[in-house]
């Protein structure tokens, strides 16, 4: 029966495409409840008052148990629904792989990314003046980060995903987050063989669902650097 499941969501949000990629992978049956983060629908006060009380987008309901926070989300996901065991397996030592990599994705990953979109993406959007200082600072820091990813998490590719041989939520998760760089013109794959090939794997593997939560990713990224692919209108 169902437990009456929403997911609050926007695409142009990262935690946001994981977690509805992650449902839609493991037919978890859910309503679609999108969000437009665009027209401020998350910092009313019925939003934060019925749904997120942070204002913020993903955030899953179920009757009167709301949950916001995509690693909090994804874990009590995997304790309450059946999904693949290889999301976030029993295993308590592959556990603490995947919790290592998602605590760390925070200040790094995460917060590089989300930067060098905001400074070089959404600042001209908003008439605001883009330094150039600014920019150069903000790439090398973002391609320190991706190299690191690459040279540590990824093992230089001694290794297909993130806590081994199976895709887990920190693969997806970790996906999402570097894939709103094309936003911005920034090819994360570019010099990085076994990043582009992890990341056509994780593709690969959560597709229809991935290439759907990212359409908007590809319309937006310059031609050069934005996945070939065929999708509906909404």
């Amino acid at each position: 029966m169902s437990r009456g499941l929403k997911l609050y969501y926007d695409f142009m949000s990262q935690p946001s495409r994981a977690l509805y990629i992650f449902l839609s992978i493991n037919k978890v049956p859910f309503e679609r409840c999108p969000v437009a983060l665009r027209k401020l629908e998350h910092k009313t006060a019925d939003y934060k008052t019925n749904v997120n009380r942070y204002g913020k987008v993903p955030c899953i309901v179920e009757q009167e148990f709301r949950l916001a926070e995509s690693i909090a989300i994804y874990q009590y996901l995997c304790r309450e629904y059946r999904v693949s065991s290889n999301w976030y397996p029993e295993d308590t030592v592959c556990q603490a792989r995947i919790d290592e990599y998602l605590s760390w994705q925070h200040l790094n990953i995460r917060a590089d990314v989300s930067l060098y979109f905001f400074h070089v993406w959404l600042k001209p959007l908003l008439g605001e003046e883009v330094d150039a200082a600014k920019t150069d600072r903000l790439h090398e820091r973002l391609n320190n980060a991706l190299n690191f990813f690459e040279k540590t998490f990824l093992c230089n590719g001694q290794q297909p995903f993130l806590a081994g041989n199976s895709i887990s939520i920190a693969d997806l998760s970790a996906a999402c987050e570097i894939e709103q760089a094309k936003i911005a013109g920034f090819d994360p794959c570019t010099g990085r063989p076994h990043l582009d090939k992890w990341m056509t794997a994780v593709r690969e593997r959560t597709n229809p669902y991935y290439d759907e939560a990212h359409k908007y990713v590809y319309r937006l990224a310059p031609e050069h650097i934005a996945t070939p692919v065929v999708l509906d209108d909404d």
